[in-house]
C-alpha cells in the first residue's frame, strides 16, 4: 500500500524505438512505484498527442504521469511529482528534460534560466511532455469541454497547448525544477525537420492566444515579451536571432554544433512563417477560457 493513497499510471508512447528499454528500466527503479504503466505504439504514426490520448482512454489511475520513449527518468521522478500535487492540492506538476546531446544541452543553456524552486506556475514553466504528471479529473474535464485532451491538430508544441489552456481556465500547475535526462541525439537532417516544425507549433500556440486575447501567456520567451517589461511579440529581437544571429560561438563545444543551430535557428523562423501563412485552417480550436473553470476546479 503505498502512503499517498493514489494510482499511479505512467503513459510512454512510442514508434517503437530502442530506447524504451531504458526508460521501463528507469520506471522500475521509482523510489514510488508506478501501479500501472501503458506503452502505446504508434504503429501508424498519428502523432504522439495520439498516443497520450490513447493512454488516458486506458489508464486506470487518478494520477497520469507522461514520459517518452527516449526519456530516462531519475529514481525520485513520481515520488516528486505527486509529493508536490498533494502539497500543493494542484491540478497537475512537471518538470524539464536535460539534454545528453552536446548541441541540445547548449541550446538549452542559452535560453532563460529556469528557477532552481519549486512554486505555482504562472508563466508557463510547465508543459514539457516528457516530465509531467496531471490528475485525472482534470483531464476529463477539459476533455468533456473540448471532446479531447491533447490536441492533435497541433503537430508539435501539444503539450504546451494543453498546459497552457488549463492554466487559462483555472487550473493549478506546480513547476518542480527536477529533470529527467532525455537521450534524443541532434543529428542534422532530423535536428533541422525538428526546427521547422517546432516553428510551426510556435506559430499555432501564436494564433491560440491571440484569439483567447488572454493576459495568460503559454510561456516566456520574446514572442510574449518574456523579460522585457512589456506584453507582446519583441520583432526586433525576434529577426534578430531568427535571421541574423545569434552569435553565441563559445556556448558550442564545436564549430559544426554552433553552425547547425544558427541554420536550425533560420530553418526555425521559416517554420513559424509557413505557420502564420498556412496552420491556421488546420487547427481545432478549444472553446474559451472560462469553459472548464467550475469542473476543473
Amino acid at each position: 500500500m503505498h502512503a499517498d493513497r493514489h494510482v499511479v499510471t505512467v503513459v510512454i508512447p512510442t514508434l517503437g524505438r530502442g530506447s524504451i528499454a531504458r526508460t521501463l528500466d528507469a520506471l522500475n527503479r521509482q523510489s514510488r512505484a508506478a501501479d500501472e504503466v501503458l506503452q502505446i505504439l504508434d504503429r501508424d504514426r498519428r502523432g504522439v498527442a495520439w498516443g497520450r490520448n490513447e493512454g488516458i482512454r486506458q489508464a486506470k489511475g487518478d494520477l497520469i504521469a507522461f514520459t517518452d520513449d527516449d526519456c530516462v527518468p531519475g529514481a525520485r521522478w513520481l515520488a516528486t511529482l505527486i509529493d508536490a500535487i498533494d502539497r500543493y492540492d494542484a491540478d497537475g506538476a512537471g518538470g524539464n528534460l536535460r539534454e545528453s546531446d552536446p548541441l541540445l544541452r547548449a541550446t538549452q543553456q542559452g535560453r532563460r534560466a529556469k528557477p532552481a524552486t519549486e512554486q505555482v506556475d504562472s508563466t508557463g514553466l510547465v508543459g514539457t511532455g516528457g516530465n509531467i504528471m496531471f490528475r485525472r479529473r482534470c483531464l476529463d474535464a477539459i476533455a468533456a469541454q473540448d471532446g479531447f485532451v491533447y490536441n492533435d491538430s497541433f503537430r508539435t508544441a501539444e503539450d504546451w497547448e494543453l498546459a497552457y489552456h488549463l492554466r487559462s481556465r483555472g487550473a493549478r500547475l506546480v513547476y518542480v525544477p527536477f529533470e529527467v535526462d532525455h537521450l534524443r541525439p541532434a543529428r542534422p537532417g532530423p535536428y533541422l525537420r525538428y526546427q521547422f516544425a517546432r516553428g510551426i507549433g510556435i506559430a499555432a500556440l501564436y494564433f491560440d492566444q491571440r484569439r483567447l486575447g488572454a493576459s495568460i501567456i503559454p510561456h516566456e520567451s520574446l514572442l510574449w515579451g518574456a523579460g522585457t517589461g512589456r506584453s507582446g511579440p519583441q520583432w526586433a529581437a525576434i529577426i534578430w536571432n531568427k535571421i541574423v544571429g545569434p552569435f553565441n560561438r563559445k556556448a558550442f563545444e564545436q564549430r559544426r554544433q554552433y553552425a547547425l543551430f544558427w541554420v536550425g535557428q533560420k530553418v526555425q523562423g521559416l517554420g513559424f512563417l509557413w505557420g502564420l501563412l498556412r496552420v491556421r485552417r488546420t487547427l481545432h480550436f478549444r472553446a474559451g477560457p472560462n469553459a472548464a473553470m467550475a469542473s476543473i476546479q
